[in-house]
């Protein structure tokens, strides 16, 4: 392991610094180093590349580095002008490998954000029909009636639930698949959607204290999967 970060710096250039860790680091690491890239190489180590502008900010990351647990393989200083055409095919690749990573991240943890709300929705009409007796009766008797409530059960009622449900099953699936822009833009819209047709059907009228807790979910649920898919910003920017 090189153990003389110093040896090929220069005062008078950028530095850049390349830290080598044994195993691989998740991607959602990036914030904790800032600027650094991070690269998970296929021998199994992961590459951290930066500038560090002095010897102080070089030793506070260095202080991160052995906070996360991690072997230290090398740390390399490797000198040379940022607009050299090597080091900015070498930034791009990585960049490139970084964000890829991130992207694959997310496609996953926006899927299974609508899973949790899908099978939410489920087990809160499940609950209420088996294991709420009053309830049951209530709503078979308003059905007879053709109310839900206040709301007369028309086919336009009828199709924006079933659009409701639709959406969270076919979410699943598409938040894994759509590129970056579709795929951003559909999250945002279907989870401001549901967290709309929730917050309604909450706030109508008086709710039971069971819906109330599953509603409550399902509205954080879909808020945070709008926030998150419109934090999401392009990878290929």
């Amino acid at each position: 392991m090189s153990n003389n970060p110093d040896s090929k710096t220069d005062p008078g250039q950028p530095v850049v610094y390349q830290i080598r860790l044994k195993g691989h680091l998740d991607s959602l690491w990036t914030d904790w180093f800032e600027d650094l890239t991070i690269t998970l190489e296929e021998d199994g180590n992961t590459l951290l590349t930066g500038t560090v502008v002095d010897q102080a900010a070089l030793h506070g990351l260095l202080k991160k580095v052995r906070d996360l647990g991690m072997p230290l393989v090398s740390i390399c200083p490797v000198q040379f002008n940022e607009t050299h055409p090597s080091h900015s095919k070498r930034n791009k690749k990585m960049n490139t490998i970084n964000k890829t990573a991130e992207t694959k991240d997310r496609k996953v943890i926006l899927s299974t954000l609508w899973i949790f709300a899908m099978l939410n929705y489920l087990y809160a009409d499940i609950y209420g029909l088996t294991f709420n007796p009053v309830l049951q009766k209530e709503l078979t008797k308003q059905l007879l009636s053709g109310y839900v409530g206040s709301i007369q059960i028309t086919q336009g009622f009828v199709l924006v639930t079933a659009i409701l449900m639709e959406t969270a099953i076919a979410m699943v699936f598409l938040s894994r698949v759509l590129k970056h822009g579709a795929n951003r833009w559909a999250n945002i819209i279907a989870g401001v959607f549901h967290t709309a047709f929730v917050s309604w059907s909450l706030f109508g009228e008086t709710p039971t204290l069971f819906y109330a807790f599953f509603a409550t979910l399902e509205i954080a649920c879909t808020l945070f999967i709008a926030w998150y898919a419109w934090k999401w910003t392009n990878p290929e920017g």
